[in-house]
């Protein structure tokens, strides 16, 4: 399922030609991609951990930029991570910011009691530089190398880049170190990277992990299980590591979202029932596969009127 493939599957629903002017590639790709971000949220099949390091007194950790939701649940509904105090292990539940706030605490504990997900509310800073050695144009493709760059802390895939001596724009795909990105570009001259080339990328809005109380310990590990992002396909023959089946749903997706703006709604709802039904179909699927027990309910222990567990 890479990206030419997806490509020439919205052609064919919108019965439209590969030089179509109607079409561009980089609005379908912004489709397809939301589509993906959609199909993951809903069936939880792309996963993955991260791993953050407590620092005393501390409260709020940045989470990785594709963190998409919590994932796993004990016997009473509770989301949870695994807490490690450098001798056990303790597993922490999920309570929703409205409680923490309220219960307001502020002494702090060596394992906290919960934890809760809240959104980061300072923007992310722009990264800005010139390009230090060219990068050709390949396969929808240009890598960015900044010598003086440390893009491994500052950037991650999905994250928005400009070319603005070029004047193209387009999309961080992977950072393959900390000096160079592969991005896809779109819209300019060349959509490479020309020496001495002037770059701005825009990074994504962060959520963030926030324990309760603070730990009042350094160097214990927080272990954070979430369903991933998917890692954005903006070019010919890169691909989303989802169900191939999947295919179809995101291409029904692309094409809705066109037929909208083609303000043509009857056969776009049709099109987004197909979407629909796949992500329901490949659910069930998924529930199988992965030996999931689906909902669970507890009749033996109430939510607090915050709707959270104490």
């Amino acid at each position: 399922m890479d990206g030419e493939s997806l490509l020439y599957k919205v052609r064919q629903l919108l019965s439209e030609t590969s030089g179509s002017s109607w079409l561009d590639d980089r609005t379908t790709y912004d489709y397809l991609y939301e589509g993906a971000k959609g199909f993951v949220a809903r069936t939880d099949c792309l996963t993955s951990s991260q791993t953050i390091t407590t620092v005393a007194e501390q409260s709020a950790y940045t989470l990785n930029a594709d963190f998409l939701h919590l994932y796993l649940t004990n016997d009473s509904n509770e989301f949870y991570v695994k807490y490690y105090d450098t001798s056990g292990y303790t597993f922490v539940t999920f309570r929703e910011y409205d409680g923490i706030y309220y219960s307001n605490q502020t002494t702090s504990k060596s394992i906290p009691d919960h934890f809760t997900i809240q959104d980061y509310q300072t923007i992310p800073a722009q990264v800005t530089g010139t390009c230090s050695t060219a990068g050709a144009l390949s396969n929808g493709e240009a890598v960015l190398t900044d010598s003086t760059a440390s893009f491994a802390s500052s950037v991650s895939a999905g994250d928005t880049i400009h070319n603005t001596t070029d004047s193209a724009h387009g999309v961080v795909l992977d950072v393959t170190s900390g000096t160079a990105l592969r991005t896809a570009m779109f819209g300019g001259t060349d959509n490479d990277w020309d020496l001495s080339d002037a770059y701005i990328i825009v990074p994504q809005g962060r959520l963030r992990l926030i324990v309760d109380p603070p730990s009042s310990t350094s160097g214990h590990s927080i272990y954070v299980p979430y369903v991933q992002c998917p890692v954005p396909v903006y070019s010919s023959y890169r691909q989303y590591r989802i169900p191939v089946r999947a295919s179809e749903a995101l291409a029904s997706f692309a094409a809705w979202k066109y037929k909208y703006r083609d303000r043509e709604p009857n056969f776009g709802d049709a099109l987004y029932k197909m979407y629909e039904n796949e992500i329901r179909i490949a659910g069930r699927k998924l529930n199988n596969a992965f030996q999931r027990r689906g909902f669970r309910v507890s009749f033996y222990k109430q939510s607090s009127r915050d709707r959270s567990y104490r």
